[in-house]
C-alpha cells in the first residue's frame, strides 16, 4: 500500500493504473489518498502533461484530470486511489456537500463517498501518555522532563549512536 499526501502525489494512482499496468512490479500496490486541505489541489495547464510525458487525452472534457479546462492533480488521485481519506470524519463529509468546501470537486469526491474515511488528525493522549507509558524505559511528564533526556540516551546507546555532549544536555 502507498500512503499518498495531498495533490504533490495525486498522479501516482493514475500513473500505476496507466502507466504501469502491465509491469508485474507495481501488480497488486494498493493507493491510500489523504487530503488536507481541499484548496490545494494542483491545478496546472493542459501543457503540463506533455512535460509530464503523460497522454493529454486524459485531459478530455470530463476527463479524469480535467478540471473547467485546466489539469486537476487531485482530482486525479480521487478518482483512481484505492482508499480516499481526510483529517476528520467531520470534513470528509464538509467537502462533499458545497463548492466552499469541496472547492469544485464535491461531486468528484461523493462518487467515491464510500472509499472516502475521515481519520482524526492526532494521537491519543490516554494511550500515548509518555507519563504511563509502560514501554518507554523511564516515565516522564510536561512538569518532570528528566526520563525524555534519559529515554533518549537510551535508545541513542540502543542503536549504538554516539551522542553529542551538547544533545545529551537537552531534553
Amino acid at each position: 500500500m502507498l500512503h499518498l499526501n495531498d495533490y504533490q502525489t495525486g498522479l501516482v494512482p493514475i500513473l500505476l493504473r496507466e502507466g504501469r499496468k502491465n509491469d508485474p512490479f507495481f501488480h497488486g500496490i494498493g493507493t491510500l489518498f489523504s487530503i488536507h486541505n481541499m484548496g490545494y489541489q494542483g491545478i496546472f495547464p493542459p501543457s503540463s502533461l506533455d512535460l509530464l510525458g503523460l497522454d493529454p487525452s486524459l485531459a478530455y472534457p470530463t476527463g479524469p484530470l480535467e478540471f473547467y479546462g485546466k489539469v486537476n492533480f487531485m482530482k486525479a488521485a480521487v478518482l483512481h486511489a484505492d482508499l480516499i481519506n481526510t483529517v476528520s470524519e467531520r470534513y470528509a463529509q464538509e467537502i462533499q456537500t458545497t463548492e466552499e468546501f469541496g472547492f469544485g470537486l464535491e461531486g468528484v469526491l461523493r462518487t467515491r463517498r464510500r472509499d472516502l474515511l475521515g481519520i482524526l488528525n492526532g494521537i491519543d493522549t490516554e494511550v500515548w501518555d509518555p507519563a504511563t507509558d509502560k514501554l518507554i524505559p523511564v516515565n516522564y511528564s510536561a512538569k518532570d522532563l528528566q526520563g525524555k533526556k534519559e529515554n533518549k540516551i537510551r535508545l541513542l546507546e540502543s542503536m549504538e549512536l554516539r551522542s553529542s555532549r551538547r544533545f545529551r544536555s537537552s531534553a
